[in-house]
């Protein structure tokens, strides 16, 4: 893995997380690195989107988990995700992007979907704190309305 020092981002950073951890992550006023170095974000609602889709909308994809365990996404199920739209709080803290690793050789597209796939990610090393009240953005309606408009557009 290797990281790379960024600015801060300016504007807003999206966290997409499963409904059930929303409650925990409002109460805390922080997302939380859990057992990471990082916490993760997106620049962009677009970025978060395109990021589940490599992710956990591909139902039995294999990643690693914290810790180097090798893990399964289980079956993305749209209405037990949100996005959460962010303001940070100034704190002191790196940010980082994480750019993904190839063995010398690659196939050019193999290494153009790693750098895609690393732009999309932000992390900030430590817990980051938000303003108060974040939007709160449904996954669900989002992917039905983008599908929408993809037939219309068709």
């Amino acid at each position: 893995m290797a990281y790379e020092r960024i600015e801060r981002p300016v504007g807003p950073v999206y966290h997409y997380t499963k409904r059930e951890n929303v409650s925990a992550i409002l109460q805390d006023g922080r997302l939380r690195r859990m057992g990471d170095s990082e916490c993760w974000v997106c620049a962009s609602l677009e970025d978060t989107l395109a990021l589940m889709r490599d992710t956990v909308m591909v139902e039995g994809k294999p990643y690693y988990k914290v810790g180097g365990a090798l893990g399964h996404y289980p079956k993305f199920v749209p209405e037990n995700y949100v996005i959460l739209k962010l303001e940070p709080r100034y704190q002191s803290g790196q940010w980082v992007r994480w750019n993904q690793e190839l063995p010398p050789g690659s196939p050019p597209g193999l290494v153009e979907a790693a750098r895609v796939f690393s732009q999309r990610k932000l992390g900030y090393r430590g817990d980051l704190k938000f303003q108060p009240h974040p939007e709160i953005i449904e996954v669900a309606p989002l992917l039905a309305e983008q599908r929408q408009q993809q037939t219309l557009s068709m």
